[in-house]
């Protein structure tokens, strides 16, 4: 019988312990399942590629985005499968991938021959001082403004909670009129013949980039093949409405002098001084000096329905 592990946040804001035994109940009918709690992050990583080296070949996340994100890590480039149970407050990642998000009919699409849905991700190398760390990004990942808005969010976790996509709006709109109007370009970017000298940098590589629910927005025209970069250079307090409604309506930025486009984007680095906050699937990922970021194609193997539900 084919193995999986489920790996639950109890205190993710859906979690209920009825769902979560529901969830087992229905993955025990035909596979032989594992609960396992994890008390950290990097405890969710662990306990993904310990499950894998043992043998699991179903690797379930039950909680929100930031769950999903640390059992990936585990995942990615093995030859297990990655479930999603959601149960967060935006589960952005789940939506992406068509996946329900009643818990009951989450599992159920895990047992009822589901598609194997082969992604890329995006690879981190980040570096501070002499210290190196490795992260993979599923949906959005960016140094500077969203990773600040990040570490802003997370200060109030009761309203991340409570609010979700509203939360991280209101929070983005305050750092960008605030703290992050005032930072100049410290941050050198190359990639191929290209660089520049920036305040921020955000990457898209699905067909949407959000935090916000359900609403899609996107950083250029058309979708990134495979990732598309967004630079700001400096952000202009006045500049902030007219660049918020040329990303929600998709239109081109690269009118607006204070942002520039990159699309077609394999690979880029970073150097920050001063150090610069680095982010991926609305997770901090701390202060960084430089970063090598690029596009690692075909890692992450996910269950998703047949057919968009």
């Amino acid at each position: 019988m084919e193995r999986a592990v489920v790996i639950a946040n109890p205190v993710a804001s859906q979690f209920t312990g009825g769902d979560h035994r529901d969830v087992m109940a229905i993955l025990n009918r035909s596979l032989s399942v594992e609960a396992i709690w994890p008390g950290s992050a990097a405890e969710a990583s662990d306990a993904a590629r310990d499950a894998i080296e043992n043998g699991a070949t179903i690797i379930v996340a039950m909680g929100g985005d930031g769950m999903v994100h640390h059992v990936a890590q585990g995942v990615v480039d093995t030859d297990a499968r990655l479930g999603i149970i959601p149960a967060g407050t935006t589960n952005v990642i789940a939506r992406l991938f068509d996946v329900p998000t009643n818990a009951s009919k989450a599992a159920r699409l895990i047992t009822d021959h589901p598609s194997t849905h082969q992604v890329g991700t995006v690879q981190m190398a980040l570096t501070r001082g002499t210290a190196q760390t490795i992260h993979y990004a599923i949906f959005a990942c960016g140094l500077g403004l969203d990773a600040d808005v990040v570490i802003e969010a997370d200060k109030e976790p009761y309203k991340k909670y409570r609010f979700g996509s509203l939360h991280y709006a209101r929070t983005t709109f305050g750092v960008a009129l605030k703290s992050f109007a005032k930072k100049r370009p410290h941050v050198e970017v190359r990639s191929g013949e290209r660089s520049n000298q920036v305040a921020a940098v955000l990457f898209q590589f699905r067909d949407i980039y959000t935090y916000f629910g359900r609403l899609p927005i996107a950083l250029g025209k058309k979708d990134p093949e495979p990732m598309t970069v967004l630079l700001i250079k400096r952000l202009r307090r006045r500049r902030v409405p007219a660049i918020a409604t040329k990303v929600f309506l998709r239109r081109d930025l690269d009118e607006l002098k204070e942002v520039e486009v990159w699309a077609g984007v394999e690979t880029l680095s970073a150097t920050a001084k001063p150090p610069v906050a680095a982010q991926a699937d609305g997770e901090s990922l701390g202060i960084v000096d430089e970063a090598e970021i690029s596009w690692h194609p075909d890692s992450l193997k996910v269950l998703r329905p047949q057919s968009p539900t």
